[in-house]
Formats: C-alpha cells, structure tokens, sequence
C-alpha cells in the first residue's frame, strides 16, 4: 500500500492526448446530438407559436359568439315589436274603413300596451 506511482513524461502526455482528445470528442457528440434536436426545437416552436394563435382566436371566437347571441335576442324582440305594432295599425285601418271594428281596436291596444309595459 505504499507504493509510489510513477510517470514518465511520455505517459503524461499520453494521459494529457487522452484526456484532451475524450473531451474533444464529448464536445463533438454533443454538437452533433445538438444538430440533430435543432428540427424539433424548431417544430416545437411553431407547434407552441400555432397553439398560442388558436388560442387567441378561441376567445375571439367566444367574443363574437356572445355579440352574436345579444343580437339574436334584440332581432327577436324587435320582431315581435313590429308584429304587435303591425297589428295594431291594421286594426286601425280596419276601424278606418268600415267604423265598426272596436273590438279588434281594443285587443291591438291592449296588446301594444302589455308590450310596451313588459319591454
């Protein structure tokens, strides 16, 4: 165990050519593997950079739907608006016609009131 080791100077530079050559060839292992990703780095990007877009037009999408949605509702209610107020002025115009028909004139008030009161 007490033995003393030794080197030449040969087998120093020969240790030396070792190591320098083993982490010149790490290096260019590494340089190659890194070669090899840099295709999927760049798919991963673009994959990240389309999610991100669709995400943003997602909610943009949610956004229109909801504007859409109100306007659906205020087309309808302004539909049945011109059906009562159409109704009303054709019992109008009945009534004009013929004088008789205050009946229809009450049922159109009536509607066009109810409508009015409940908008």
């Amino acid at each position: 165990m007490n033995t003393i080791i030794q080197f030449t100077p040969a087998q120093l530079i020969a240790i030396a050519t070792a190591i320098i050559t083993i982490s010149t060839a790490v290096g260019v292992i590494i340089n190659i593997i890194s070669k090899a990703r840099e295709p999927e780095r760049k798919q991963d990007e673009r994959i990240k950079a389309c999610e991100d877009r669709l995400d943003k037009m997602d909610g943009i999408l949610e956004k229109m739907q909801g504007y859409l949605d109100n306007d659906d509702k205020r087309l309808k209610a302004i539909d049945e608006g011109n059906k009562i107020t159409q109704t009303a002025l054709l019992a109008l115009l009945k009534h004009a016609l013929n004088g008789n028909d205050t009946q229809a004139l009450k049922v159109a008030e009536k509607n066009l009131e109810e409508y009015l009161i409940n908008k």
